[in-house]
């Protein structure tokens, strides 16, 4: 006779509430989970393309997928795809030349380079989408430059091929989760978000290369090619939107520290259980735990998809190495990317207080 308590509170809630509202509260409206559904599955199934492909950099491609199917970005047409495979490879192939024609001339290396990265940042005729491959491309290449002969023209290469997986697949994706209305939402905040003068264009262009400056020097001098995660990683948050608020800075680094902490928990598992289906399935939870909140109203939303890829990053990097010192690895960088953060973040801060105190002094 257990059931009759679960009889009885049914009869209750029917007399209380009605047959009608009863039924009404179990609908739910999919059609407004289409983009965060798009973000977390479409990512898993990138990881597990690159994984199973398993090409030259391939942790690489579910990180840069990431802002093609980031909130508010609308699918491609074949053309845009083609004209940014194309960019890129041009962008691939002057960067490749400069390097390996003015890298013994440091004197004009390193202003050249300052100023095409001053330009990269400033343009507006560049797509956000395309600028982030570009500005990996162009600090990376030079540095892998500096290593032995063939190395820079296979990052070339590979980052070309990255980005050409991941158009395809973001897109394909698309046909599965095709675009909706749950969309436009996000569409009008990204070009508010968007809209900046000539001049505050500048100054953010300027900062970024202020913040850059200090790290291509130490990288250059020292050859720390061993960092190239370190490199990469300040690309991805020098287009972040959030870097532009100097008072998400430590949201920003709890975030992505979260991130590298789930990417361990999650490497641990996988220790225990090594399969690629596994290693998806993490990848799911992660990813609906972080892309809830980036879909999301909150004003630190944008964070969290900075976080999403610091786990992909750090997961990416380790489990596509064969090394036997992966479980230090991974430690390893967490360490290296939280460095990139707080130095990025902390840069950012002390600029915008010094620009500030500058402007009360004036006034």
């Amino acid at each position: 006779m257990l059931w009759l308590p679960l009889e009885l509170s049914l009869i209750l809630g029917y007399l209380m509430f009605g047959k009608a509202n009863i039924s009404s509260s179990t609908i739910y409206n999919w059609s407004i989970s289409i983009p965060v559904l798009r973000y977390v599955l479409g990512i898993s199934f990138i990881m597990l393309v690159s994984t199973l492909l398993a090409y030259p950099i391939s942790y690489l491609t579910p990180v840069l997928a990431l802002i093609y199917i980031a909130p508010g970005t609308k699918p491609l047409t074949f053309k845009q795809g083609a004209n940014f495979i194309i960019i890129l490879v041009i962008i691939n192939t002057i960067t490749f030349i400069f390097s390996s024609y003015f890298k013994e001339f440091p004197l004009v290396f390193m202003p050249l380079l300052c100023l095409g990265i001053l330009w990269l940042y400033y343009s507006v005729k560049i797509p956000i989408m395309l600028k982030l491959f570009a500005v990996i491309s162009i600090l990376v290449i030079p540095l892998m430059s500096l290593e032995p002969t063939g190395v820079s023209s296979i990052v070339a290469l590979s980052l070309i091929l990255n980005a050409l997986i991941a158009i395809v697949l973001s897109q394909l994706v698309f046909k599965v989760f095709p675009w909706s209305e749950a969309d436009e939402d996000f569409v009008k905040e990204k070009q508010q978000a968007a809209i900046q003068t000539d001049y505050q264009r500048f100054c953010y262009a300027r900062n970024i290369l202020l913040i850059l400056f200090p790290v291509l020097l130490l990288f250059f001098i020292f050859k720390l090619s061993g960092g190239l995660i370190i490199l990469i990683f300040i690309g991805i948050l020098s287009i972040s939107p959030a870097l532009a608020n100097a008072k998400v800075g430590k949201f920003l680094i709890a975030a992505n520290i979260l991130g590298g902490l789930f990417a361990i928990i999650a490497y641990k598992l996988l220790v225990i259980v090594p399969m690629i289906a596994f290693m998806i399935l993490l990848v799911l939870l992660v990813g609906f735990i972080f892309g809830s909140r980036l879909f999301s109203k909150a004003k630190l939303a944008a964070i969290f998809g900075t976080g999403f890829s610091t786990f992909l990053l750090i997961l990416g990097t380790v489990t596509s190495s064969d090394d036997a010192a992966a479980g230090s690895a991974v430690w390893e960088r967490l360490i290296q990317i939280s460095a990139a953060v707080i130095y990025v973040v902390t840069a950012f801060a002390i600029l915008n207080y010094f620009q500030k105190k500058k402007l009360v002094i004036n006034d």
